[in-house]
C-alpha cells in the first residue's frame, strides 16, 4: 500500500512538473520582455535627446562661424584704418620736419645751487 501511495504522489508531482516549468518559463519570458521594452524605450529617449543636443550644437557652431567671419572682417577694416593712419602720420612727419640747420638746439644745463650751510639739520 505504501508503494501505491508513493507512486501516486510521485505521479501527481510529475503531472505538475511540466505545468510548473511552463509557468516559470512564461514568467521569465514576460519579465525579460518587460525589461527589454524598458531598455529599448530608454534607448529611444536617449537617442532623441542626443539628436536635440546635436541640432543645438550645430546651430551654435553656425553662430560661432558667423561671429568669426564678422570679427575677421572687422579686424581687416581696423588694419586698413591703422595702415592709413600710419601713412598719414608718416606723411605729416615728413612734411613738418624743418631742415637740419634750422633745428632747435637744446638749452645748456644750469648748475644746481648749493646751500650755504652744507649739511641739512634734522628738525626737532
Amino acid at each position: 500500500m505504501e508503494a501505491t501511495q508513493q507512486s501516486e504522489s510521485a505521479r501527481r508531482r510529475r503531472a505538475w512538473l511540466p505545468w510548473g516549468l511552463l509557468v516559470g518559463a512564461v514568467v521569465l519570458a514576460t519579465s525579460g520582455t518587460w525589461a527589454g521594452s524598458r531598455s529599448i524605450s530608454a534607448l529611444v529617449e536617449r537617442n532623441g535627446q542626443l539628436e536635440r543636443e546635436a541640432a543645438e550644437s550645430e546651430a551654435r557652431v553656425a553662430e560661432l562661424q558667423a561671429l568669426r567671419e564678422s570679427q575677421s572682417r572687422r579686424l581687416r577694416t581696423l588694419e586698413v584704418q591703422h595702415q592709413a593712419a600710419q601713412a598719414a602720420l608718416a606723411t605729416t612727419a615728413t612734411c613738418a620736419a624743418p631742415p637740419d640747420s634750422a633745428q632747435a638746439r637744446p638749452e645748456p644745463r644750469r648748475a644746481a645751487k648749493t646751500s650755504v650751510r652744507g649739511k641739512k639739520v634734522a628738525r626737532r
